[in-house]
């Protein structure tokens, strides 16, 4: 519709200046001025973002000087109200504050998490989008249609170059970060999330074992696929809790739809590599994981575990607060085993008693003698969490708002809360989570999702950006256990999982054109549906591992699995020039 616009109205001023060469000139008229007017209009056309710095008539401010704009101007924003922990962005005191260093309103339309991206996409297909966009969204493909093709999201280069001394301070840190920022066209249209170091997300698979319970059992923490075996059936049978009761135990929990809690996702890597992206990249060649033998054997081990009362059922199904709730039974500790991104979401880090009796397995090996777990090493980003659109009336403001997120104090607030209240500077002499560092910063309290503590000082994921490295800051003294040290815990779970790290390449953040990335999602999305059910059934036992094995790679085929394999090998050649 854009383009259609813009060419009738390129046609309708040919025309007149055509029907204007025909006629006399008028008494007086200097026809040199009309022509320096219109190359004038023709030049101011063709500014880029970074000259069209204030639409509205507001300035804006240098890089890195407060406040952004001299008066308090509305900025319009599309932003996601978190299921948890946040309680109302709008009345955030962070949100107070932001407004208060910038004298920026943000005008906000506030979507729950689990509508947003249906939102999102439904005020882009409708052009009645707002002038920014702070929750993500968007992939590199997205950054291609939306930027590239259709230009509803600006280039925000020259912005950047111009107005932004905290992104570009993450690029000195991280120079890999503007290359993967940089769509095909040289255009950077979006600013992504990222920590500035691997820390505990690098890798997401976790399994946190109760070793009181193992105590109790006289056993070990397990190693093998067998030794897990052993030690669940003896939760079940041996009353693990010591409180009398031999049925009240939960050998295996786990969650559905949040952070790497689906317990397969764990387990099936004590057999073969696995990730729910249903493929693998080793030196530069995309295979398959979903229709390997190995796979085929890693559900009929669970399954089995599913069949004995091993693994909770609940565990397919439930979501992140059921399973917190089950990891703090206020009568008794009931969770032997539980896999999540971190153990905080299911056993609240401020009941300390209960908190120190889990620890993270290492990845266990299989009767294949497999033994491995995804995860990285190296930092990268890809997609945007902020966007600036063409209906933005400053572009300048907007992307000085992104660069302030990225700011390390401002990073501090918004994810960890009030100074004096929540953190504080360290103590003297205090070394931070790394073991040598100083310490510049302390927690004075810590809580975690599976706490279910309601907060309204802080915004966390809401618009987390670009961030340097804020966690390494913070001091780690006394017991590991303590809340306040559950960062530094966290890191030094990961870190002995590092040399199990899969012998695969991590796949890259590539772009590719809009065709390409469309083909891609049309195979990709039916495929994983499939999958991800196929994988429950035969876990449940509604497919039989043996006996529906063939059918439901019969099902992949028809799918066309190999087609998105090929596809993706395509795109990766491509977005590397091969």
């Amino acid at each position: 519709m854009k383009r259609s616009m813009a060419l009738l109205l390129a046609v309708i001023m040919i025309i007149g200046l055509l029907a204007g060469c025909g006629s006399k000139q008028s008494e007086g008229e200097n026809t040199s001025s009309k022509s320096e007017e219109t190359t004038e209009k023709q030049d101011a056309s063709q500014e880029t973002a970074a000259e069209q710095d204030s639409k509205d008539g507001v300035p804006v401010s240098p890089a890195g000087e407060y406040p952004i704009v001299s008066e308090l101007t509305d900025l319009e924003v599309l932003i996601v109200q978190l299921s948890y922990k946040l309680t109302d962005v709008t009345t955030n005191t962070f949100t107070q504050e932001l407004e208060a260093k910038t004298n920026i309103h943000l005008n906000m339309n506030v979507v729950p998490s689990d509508s947003y991206n249906e939102k999102l996409n439904l005020l882009l297909a409708s052009n009645d989008y707002p002038e920014a966009i702070m929750s993500g969204g968007f992939n590199n493909a997205d950054l291609v249609k939306y930027g590239s093709t259709e230009g509803i999201l600006i280039p925000l280069n020259d912005l950047i170059d111009k107005y932004c001394v905290n992104i570009q301070d993450r690029w000195a840190e991280n120079p890999q970060f503007k290359t993967q920022m940089t769509a095909p066209d040289g255009n950077i249209y979006g600013i992504p999330s990222s920590e500035a170091k691997v820390g505990h997300g690098a890798i997401s698979y976790k399994m946190w074992m109760n070793t009181t319970w193992l105590e109790t059992i006289g056993k070990e923490a397990p190693q093998t696929t067998q030794e897990f075996y052993d030690v669940l059936t003896a939760f079940r049978d041996q009353d693990a809790n010591g409180n009398g009761d031999a049925s009240d135990e939960i050998p295996l929990t786990g969650a559905s739809g949040t952070w790497a809690a689906d317990p397969y996702l764990y387990l099936l890597n004590a057999f073969g590599y696995y990730t729910s992206d249903i493929i693998k990249l080793k030196d530069g060649v995309f295979t398959s994981v979903a229709d390997q033998d190995y796979m085929k054997d890693g559900l009929a081990y669970i399954a089995n575990l599913y069949k004995e009362g091993l693994l909770d059922p609940a565990s397919l199904t439930q979501d992140e607060t059921q399973m917190s709730a089950l990891g703090n039974n206020a009568d008794a500790v009931i969770v032997g085993a539980v896999t999540c991104g971190h153990l905080g979401m299911c056993i609240g880090i401020n009941d300390v008693d209960r908190s120190r009796q889990y620890e993270a397995l290492l990845p266990l090996e299989g009767p294949n003698g497999y033994r491995g777990i995804p995860g990285s090493t190296t930092m990268n980003v890809s997609g945007a969490q902020f966007v600036i659109t063409d209906v933005c009336k400053n572009p300048a403001m907007a992307i000085r708002l992104a660069d302030t997120l990225c700011d390390e104090e401002i990073a501090v607030r918004l994810n960890v809360g009030i100074k004096g209240m929540d953190w504080d500077d360290a103590d003297s002499g205090t070394i931070a989570m790394d073991g040598k560092t100083p310490a510049t910063r302390k927690y004075l309290t810590y809580t975690t999702s599976g706490e279910g503590a309601d907060r309204n000082d802080i915004w966390e994921n809401t618009a987390r950006l670009l961030e340097p490295d804020w966690k390494g800051t913070f001091q780690v003294v006394g017991d590991i256990y303590d809340p306040t040290n559950y960062e530094a815990r966290l890191y030094q779970e990961t870190i002995k999982l590092f040399d199990y790290v899969a012998d695969v390449d991590q796949v890259p953040a590539f772009y590719v054109d809009d065709d390409m990335a469309s083909a891609i999602s049309q195979l990709k999305t039916p495929l994983s549906d499939y999958v991800n059910t196929s994988i429950v059934e035969f876990i449940t036992g509604k497919k039989n591992v043996e006996n529906d094995w063939d059918t439901y790679l019969a099902g992949l085929e028809k799918l066309k699995y190999n087609d998105y394999i090929t596809k993706m090998q395509e795109a990766y050649d491509y977005s590397i020039g091969k």
